[in-house]
């Protein structure tokens, strides 16, 4: 397959074209330096052969780079910790859609479909190794807080699969495991810059907060988008997590709910049935008695909570003003 050169979207907000302009290259040349067979894989994956599908948003270097820029650091400062930061999350990707089966992402077959589980494997590790090894590159604090956010980045993923056996999880049990495997990252890309700016303990707590908040709310629209979000948006088949029975938020909301909806919907979560019109009456169902509602009321409280903690971390007011148009875009999925 052979590669391209990433164009540079118009539109976006700065942090974003400056994680386009700064990561991707770095990105690209620490790809390129893995096994030849990985490194093809690792490219596919990314979006920069000719697969035919689309890039990755680089939201979480973007994230960075606004809050550098929040603290009066040039973006390019953090370019090597921004590009750490991608290769950590595009390696427990490449992992997810294999746990996941999901045949497809940004609208092209997922790097296992098109090369193989064994190789998609070790093209994550791969990935995951890069990303440690960059940050080390950044100095020991910035490693030691990129290896503990992919440690509970792990150790959320593992909490998942073992919540999707509990027919009787919670919201507070959602929200624990999204913490460890959204929130995580989210922390690392906003306090890595106030780390390196010699923040004050105030402004490293409110950064910290608002990543925490953040990847809470983004995980909630993240499981109403896989039921009613649109495919040429999402790159993905619509009700990917229904037709496995992924117990996500809008479904601990409404399986155990009394009356015939709620029997109905039990009913068909047991069947082994995945026909589209089977999954869209399970969508009905949900809707019906409030799981739509109640991931969207949690979403906005998790966001309305990471808008506040970062109006108080002591941010240029262009920089706050750039973190919070990147909370909105991030949540809810308009870019």
């Amino acid at each position: 397959m052979s590669t391209s050169a990433v164009p540079v979207a118009s539109g976006l907000p700065p942090s974003l074209e400056s994680a386009r302009s700064i990561v991707w290259p770095l990105l690209e040349e620490r790809v390129r330096a893995l096994q030849p067979d990985l490194a093809q894989v690792c490219l596919y994956h990314l979006g920069l052969t000719d697969g035919g599908g689309g890039t990755s948003k680089l939201v979480r270097a973007g994230l960075m780079m606004a809050a550098a820029a929040g603290l009066d650091l040039p973006p390019r400062e953090v370019g090597t910790e921004a590009t750490a930061v991608e290769l950590l999350h595009n390696s427990t990707l490449l992992h997810d859609d294999i746990i996941d089966d999901d045949r497809t992402r940004r609208g092209q077959p997922s790097a296992w479909s098109a090369f193989g589980v064994p190789l998609a494997v070790l093209a994550g590790d791969a990935m995951q190794a890069a990303g440690l090894r960059m940050a080390l590159d950044s100095g020991d604090r910035q490693a030691r807080l990129a290896a503990d956010a992919i440690s509970l980045v792990l150790a959320g993923q593992t909490d998942e699969l073992m919540l999707s056996e509990d027919p009787a999880a919670s919201v507070a049990q959602f929200e624990q495991v999204a913490t460890r495997k959204t929130s995580a990252l989210l922390e690392c890309c906003l306090t890595a810059p106030a780390l390196r700016a010699d923040a004050t303990d105030a402004a490293l707590a409110a950064l910290r907060s608002a990543g925490h908040h953040l990847g809470i709310a983004w995980q909630a629209a993240n499981d109403l988008e896989d039921i009613w979000g649109d495919p040429a948006v999402t790159g993905k088949p619509a009700r990917g997590d229904l037709k496995r029975r992924n117990l996500t938020l809008p479904v601990l909301t409404t399986l155990a709910a009394d009356g015939p909806a709620g029997t109905r919907l039990r009913q068909l979560w047991r069947s082994a049935d995945t026909t589209a019109t089977h999954l869209d009456e399970m969508a009905g169902l949900i809707e019906q008695i409030g799981g739509r509602q109640a991931a969207q009321d949690l979403s906005r409280h998790h966001l309305d909570q990471a808008l506040n903690y970062v109006s108080h971390a002591g941010l240029t007011a262009a920089g706050t003003d750039e973190l919070r148009t990147l909370f909105h875009l991030i949540v809810h999925r308009t870019t």
